[in-house]
């Protein structure tokens, strides 16, 4: 077939070229489009306060009777209670809306300890153990923080480019007193492992520090809980604003990693992330691993919700991330409908949503059922994992959360926790009778099984 020719001689043939572009700009707007509508609408990340209302308790110990205060009184508990965090984030000035950071950058690396308070306030340690191991409390329980102490600018920041920076004997000192209180923390529990949590978007200090806490607390206050705070954006419009302060932050989380390894006498360090917060520890272990001798003790690698690319994922591990690890774990949901934003702007599948069978090659499926270390938990059946937009289950859900602290503290893989995965498939789930396997197990107990690694 030849081209009809014009009047002046050119072709009328279609410049496909500048079609296409304009078709995928259509397209790309359409997705943008799509996905600001998908997050209003489904209310992407949580709503922005200064309190919490305190998650459901475990199955694990609102069924399963299992104590994780047992070596905890009400003489011990105050300081076995502190909660430490990080953040890159600025301090507050006048005319800031916020209590101790805003939601700017502040490059440099500053720490301290948070303390937390309930309301409506429980006047003894038993009495908050009892309610907090209830499981239909009768009353909503509120978190909010009631004090944040900071020990001061740290000496593994990015100092070099700024002009007004504290001394390097300051630097030194707040690292040192950082350092010690973990390590006084560490003497005080029979777990020896640091934990470290890192929020996701649209989020403020207080948030992310009451979900810090909450962790912790359910941990049964063992090791010692770090909560990074990066620069996350309080507006559910700020998903590719906080993208970018993900990856501005990669290298800060990976110094205080570093630090933490050579200056504590933690045994692990397991990195726990959320949503957004994913992709910042996974790229930290990433840098890790490929250093030729990795200055780090990591231990566990949790991933909950995570919007990273399966592509990126197989490369890191074909690059040798699960060789600066214990295991890599990644939770994943069909009802996390937050997740569709990313899905839409990048238009692709992100490794935290459940796959439809056949939508990955049988070969890779195979290949990753085989890869000692790394696990894929699905939560679509858990009990509460689609509560709200379904993307927060590892607090609404009492069963995947009960997953989480096993996971963490003890050295259980998947089939040992009681999850069930076919002959073939590489995805974990849930068994209707999970309550039941809890109560036939002795999952969490003294020092044993908590505290040795294999």
């Amino acid at each position: 077939m030849t081209d009809k020719a014009k009047p002046d001689g050119s072709s009328c043939r279609p410049r496909t070229g500048k079609i296409v572009r304009a078709e995928q700009l259509v397209a790309t707007i359409s997705r943008l489009t799509l996905a600001v509508s998908t997050c209003l609408l489904v209310a992407c990340g949580p709503k922005i306060y200064d309190e919490v209302d305190l998650m459901p308790s475990p199955t694990l110990y609102a069924e399963a009777n299992v104590d994780p205060f047992e070596d905890i009184s009400a003489g011990t508990v105050y300081d076995r209670a502190k909660l430490f965090y990080v953040t890159d984030r600025a301090p507050v000035e006048q005319d800031d809306p916020q209590a101790y950071y805003s939601n700017e950058r502040g490059h440099l690396l500053r720490g301290g300890i948070a303390r937390v308070r309930i309301d409506p306030p429980l006047d003894t340690w038993e009495d908050i153990r009892r309610i907090t191991l209830q499981g239909n409390r009768k009353e909503t329980y509120k978190l909010r923080l009631s004090e944040v102490h900071e020990y001061g600018v740290f000496p593994f920041s990015l100092t070099r480019y700024f002009a007004k920076v504290p001394s390097q004997e300051e630097m030194q000192s707040a690292g040192r007193q950082f350092a010690a209180q973990i390590d006084a923390q560490l003497a005080r529990s029979r777990n020896k492992d640091i934990f470290i949590y890192t929020h996701g978007y649209n989020v403020d200090f207080d948030y992310s520090m009451l979900v810090s806490k909450e962790l912790q607390h359910f941990l049964g206050y063992q090791g010692a809980f770090v909560s990074y705070n990066w620069t996350a954006t309080p507006s559910r419009l700020a998903y590719f604003r906080d993208q970018e302060s993900v990856l501005s932050t990669r290298r800060n989380l990976r110094s205080l990693i570093e630090y933490l390894s050579a200056n504590t006498s933690a045994r692990r360090i397991h990195l726990v992330g959320y949503s957004a917060g994913t992709r910042l520890v996974f790229e930290a272990a990433y840098q890790i691993a490929l250093q030729p001798e990795p200055r780090a003790r990591l231990g566990r690698l949790i991933l909950i919700g995570s919007d990273l690319d399966t592509s990126f994922v197989l490369q890191s591990l074909d690059d040798g991330l699960l060789d600066a690890v214990e295991d890599v774990t990644f939770y994943q949901s069909e009802t996390d409908s937050a997740l569709a934003m990313s899905r839409f702007i990048f238009g692709r599948e992100r490794i935290g949503q459940t796959r439809q069978k056949g939508t990955l090659a049988p070969s890779i499926v195979e290949g990753l059922a085989r890869t000692e270390g790394l696990n894929i938990v699905d939560v679509t059946d858990a009990k509460a994992a689609n509560t709200g937009n379904g993307h927060w289950y590892f607090r609404s859900s009492p069963w995947a959360s009960s997953d989480l602290f096993i996971s963490l503290l003890t050295n259980r893989d998947p089939i040992q926790r009681g999850l069930v995965r076919a002959p073939g498939e590489v995805v974990w789930r849930f068994p209707p009778n999970y309550p039941e396997f809890l109560k036939s197990q002795k999952l969490i107990g003294p020092a044993p099984v908590l505290a040795t690694a294999q």
